[in-house]
């Protein structure tokens, strides 16, 4: 593998599996616990992760980014150094009031404009909330910085995070609608990664899943 192709590639993961208490429930960016059993089966995804050897690891400051982060971490520091960044620009989308009830109660809470999360992406907002646009622009934000940093870019950078940061990035490097972001919802433990040096509508350096090549 080129040189080039390693110091321009992100590697996105979404945290584990939450406990099974919260589901059903909008908790955004609550700090939500880590189901205990994803987290004593999820060595293979570590040592995978750690198999790229990243100078920087960086996550969104809530447990459930951070605890892979800092576990990725504890095996890369015996081989060199790695850093373990929080940034809250990777936090799950701010769902304002909606946090800690059920989507069907936040669905009730406001039937009539509830899908301006998508059909509104600029200006629908949940109570005390963000935009979906505004999550957009804050996940973007955090890409572009990172990809101008040339000491930050000669190796792989790895950054544990949620679901909606990583539809909101692939969506703006795809030029994909949010009603098309759905592909890019990604399972617990699933992985994103961009490569080469992505352009706005450039669909074939944007990898949903593991790449073989990753460790070379």
């Amino acid at each position: 593998m080129s040189l080039e192709i390693v110091r321009n590639r992100f590697i996105l993961v979404r945290h584990g599996a939450i406990s099974a208490q919260w589901k059903g429930i909008c908790y955004g960016c609550q700090d939500v616990p880590l189901c205990e059993r994803w987290m004593a089966e999820s060595e293979p995804l570590i040592l995978q992760l750690a198999s790229l050897r990243p100078a920087t690891i960086f996550h969104s400051g809530l447990s459930r980014s951070s605890w892979l982060a800092g576990r990725v971490r504890e095996i890369v520091y015996g081989q060199q150094a790695c850093d373990v960044v929080e940034d809250v620009r990777l936090r799950e989308r701010n769902f304002g009031q909606w946090e800690g009830m059920t989507w069907d109660d936040a669905y009730s809470s406001d039937p009539d404009n509830f899908h301006g999360l998508i059909d509104k992406p600029d200006t629908y907002r949940p109570p005390g909330g963000e935009t979906t646009t505004e999550l957009q622009m804050r996940v973007v934000h955090w890409y572009q910085q990172c990809s101008q940093d040339d000491s930050l870019m000669s190796k792989p950078v790895l950054a544990v995070t949620h679901s909606g940061p990583i539809a909101a990035l692939a969506g703006h490097l795809l030029g994909l609608t949010p009603e098309n972001w759905t592909p890019w919802m990604l399972g617990y433990g699933e992985i994103m990664t961009i490569s080469g040096k992505p352009n706005f509508g450039n669909e074939g350096v944007i990898t949903r899943g593991w790449q073989s090549d990753l460790h070379s």
